[in-house]
């Protein structure tokens, strides 16, 4: 598996669940080398840089690929998951982080490698299925109490600093979940 922007909020707590689920080995992407180690302590196996990832899961798998990437990021890292996925294996598109142009993946190439791709846009699932989202949240909450995943809030700022919390996540430099307080 592999999960890209791993340092951050949902990085953390999909490297997470992943060891919950008994997932194999599971792999990791950030933006800079400063969140290497950060992302290293998280659980994952071995953690990339975005940039060139896409020659690494070949390597630490023996040309075989990873059977699932889960993508906030989109553009060009959606395209070159794609490569780097295992016959049968899935990309689960949840974000658009870069904003980047839109791509057209191949159906054909889709077709020939056994590849697929998924979405999940979670407001629109809010709307159309909130049964749902309490379903996940009443699950995640279960995990936390039991000691079985932990929180990935790295920092809580005021109110008045919601300027460095936007400039927290438009630079990248970030790491974990971020939360302002109105308190």
């Amino acid at each position: 598996m592999l999960i890209h922007s791993a340092a951050g909020g949902v990085g953390f707590a999909a490297a997470r669940l992943a060891r919950e689920s008994g997932a194999g080995r599971v792999y990791g992407t950030v933006g800079s080398a400063g969140k290497i180690p950060y992302a290293a302590e998280l659980g994952y196996d071995e953690v990339f840089l975005r940039e060139g990832f896409a020659e690494r899961p070949a390597e630490v798998t023996g040309g075989r690929g990873v059977d699932l990437v889960l993508d906030p990021v989109g553009g060009p890292i959606r395209e070159q998951s794609l490569t780097v996925l295992a016959p049968f294996g899935r990309v689960v598109a949840y974000g658009d982080l870069g904003r980047h142009p839109q791509w057209t993946a191949s159906v054909r190439d889709l077709w020939k490698g056994n590849r697929t791709i998924a979405g999940c846009n979670i407001g629109d699932l809010a709307r159309r299925s909130p049964e749902r989202i309490g379903a996940y949240l009443a699950e995640a909450l279960h995990l936390l109490a039991a000691g079985r995943i932990r929180s990935g809030v790295t920092r809580i700022l005021p109110l008045a600093e919601a300027a460095t919390a936007h400039q927290l996540l438009e630079t990248g430099t970030g790491r974990g979940k971020g939360f302002l307080s109105v308190a």
